[in-house]
């Protein structure tokens, strides 16, 4: 018998949120115990970090070897300029440790390459493992719903309207869209992975908020140890379930480690959140290759799982693409101008964002959540942690349809084996996947295909300059006539309704007007921020303030070939 999986995207309305809570005793969710134990967990985190390294340096010389390395470039890191969220003893922690390797060669010493290796990784264990405190969750759960009620409503007169009318605003603003459901029942039958798109430090926010509203329970996620320099997000996220990620350390120890701390986590049952486009998209493109580092760590708790438990009783993992657009992103300036400095190579940290602080993040949110549509939420298809889809009782099925038993992926002539090079294509063909579900889950919004369209006439109006020189012209030298716009727009619209039909794409209700309103609203909505805007008219021609801001956001449609529609 087959499984047939529908083409359309459920969407929810916003009556439905939020949802009751698969688990309603606080106490009982999998990211509180693993809290309640936390002694515990980092012990095991620790222990079998080190069998793993043990493992790969088996012996005292190679693992000196291995310690010299880790020093090497720790010293590397701690000569660029610190961030706000560094331990303040930084400095004389490695100076210690320094000091200590260098005695490892002394006849008369006391210590060993393992207990360097141990003082190392605990310190790294405690740097990354986060906290879940339920009194700051129930805190957010009330004070977020109120404060976007607020905002949504904060016009003379609105200002005290009741909270339960203004949930129902948010989700007018924030819709919802895939099998919401299948996610909830999932839930309840194993361990969830949501690895969301990454274009702002807004996600980590909103992905909470969303998470929460679905009914389900917290789940923990990495956060970039920079953003612990802003006091108002370091304060929640180091009560609700985040781990720090410092993305300047690249060496071996610090790596195992943090999978080591996912996988366990994993194994504990602990929904997660990962990002596995890495960084925020600087580039404003949705992700085509992803990092799989983390993502492996799903495959490996899955192996765990058949390893330790009777075959029916093996939990699974489900991974959850989701896919986050908003009509204008707060660090979009910044971000593109790292994308062109670096020519897609994301080598370049920085910690100072556009909002560096809590006020100046407080004044953005303000004016985000006032626009008339600020983001939308979209689900891509249920998979396991080999990239096959699955029915409501975590059934797996093949591209054919066929129902399959995913142990047997783990096991070479019956039995179960470890194959390092199988599974790190294992987790290739997820990443695939994954990736296939952004793109057709992604949602078109008016702003979107506004800078997409208009960027697309320039580029056709100043066909013979490369791309760098295009982005330098002047203001005054862009003129694209109102009817070009037009046509254009209405051909670009009509292909996506083509697009959505067949289930390629999504797009938002808005892109089915007519096309003085999608022009309008997407003008309005991506000018809003920005001081200098990405598209303007002038008289009868369209033109823009900043062409770097317009190409960032046309990029959000790059790669669907609808330039050759025009």
């Amino acid at each position: 018998m087959q499984h047939k999986f529908g083409m359309e995207q459920q969407h929810n309305t916003a009556g439905k949120f939020p949802l009751p809570y698969i688990i309603e005793d606080l106490r009982e969710w999998p990211i509180y115990k693993l809290s309640e134990n936390r002694d515990a967990f980092m012990n095991e985190v620790k222990q079998t970090t080190l069998r793993k390294i043990y493992e790969e340096f088996p012996n005292d010389t190679l693992l000196k070897d291995e310690l010299s390395k880790v020093l090497f470039q720790e010293r590397i890191r701690l000569t660029e300029k610190p961030w706000k969220a560094d331990p303040p003893d930084e400095r004389a922690f490695w100076g210690s440790v320094k000091s200590k390797f260098m005695k490892l060669s002394d006849a008369d010493t006391v210590i060993t390459p393992q207990q360097l290796t141990e003082e190392i990784l605990d310190r790294y264990i405690n740097e990354i493992t986060g906290n879940f405190d339920i009194n700051s969750f129930q805190f957010a759960r009330t004070v977020l719903p109120q404060f976007f009620s607020r905002v949504f409503n904060a016009a003379p007169g609105k200002w005290f309207k009741s909270i339960s009318q203004g949930a129902r605003t948010i989700h007018e603003k924030i819709p919802i869209t895939g099998d919401v459901e299948l996610i909830r029942k999932l839930a309840q039958k194993g361990t969830i992975v949501v690895v969301p798109t990454h274009f702002s430090n807004m996600d980590s926010i909103m992905i909470g908020w969303v998470l929460s509203e679905l009914g389900l329970p917290a789940f923990t996620y990495g956060a970039g140890l920079n953003l612990y320099s802003i006091k108002l997000l370091s304060y929640f996220m180091e009560r609700l379930g985040a781990y720090k990620v410092d993305r300047r350390k690249k060496n071996n120890f610090y790596l195992e480690t943090l999978k080591t701390y996912s996988t366990t986590a994993l194994q504990r049952g602990t929904h997660s959140i990962f990002f596995p486009g890495g960084t925020r998209s600087r580039s404003g493109m949705l992700e085509k290759k992803l990092k799989l580092g983390l993502l492996g760590t799903a495959l490996e708790s899955q192996k765990q799982h058949f390893k330790n438990f009777n075959e029916d009783l093996a939990p699974k993992v489900f991974v959850v693409p989701m896919v986050i657009n908003y009509h204008f992103v707060l660090e979009a300036s910044g971000l593109i101008n790292d994308y062109l400095k670096e020519t897609g190579k994301h080598l370049f940290f920085r910690e100072n964002d556009e909002y560096s602080t809590s006020i100046k993040m407080i004044r953005f949110m303000l004016k985000f959540l006032s626009a008339s549509s600020s983001l939308t939420i979209s689900f891509g298809k249920v998979l396991d942690v080999f990239g096959n889809e699955v029915d409501s009782e975590g059934n797996s099925f093949n591209h054919l349809g066929n129902k399959i038993d995913i142990k047997r992926y783990f096991m070479t002539n019956g039995e179960m084996t470890d194959d390092h090079q199988r599974e790190e294509e294992y987790t290739k063909i997820l990443g695939e996947k994954i990736v296939e579900q952004y793109w057709k889950a992604n949602t078109v919004l008016t702003s979107h295909l506004v800078c997409f369209t208009l960027f697309e006439l320039i580029k056709k109006q100043f066909k013979n300059i490369d791309l760098f020189t295009l982005l330098r012209t002047p203001e005054d030298e862009i003129s694209i006539p109102e009817g070009t716009l037009h046509e254009a727009l209405n051909l670009l619209k009509e292909r996506l309704k083509e697009m959505s039909a067949a289930g390629d794409i999504q797009i938002s209700p808005e892109i089915r007007w007519n096309v003085d309103k999608i022009l309008e609203h997407g003008m309005r909505n991506v000018n809003l921020y920005h001081v200098d805007s990405p598209i303007m008219r002038n008289g009868s021609n369209f033109t823009s303030e900043d062409l770097k801001l317009l190409y960032y956001y046309h990029n959000r449609l790059d790669g669907y070939n609808l330039h050759k529609y025009l």
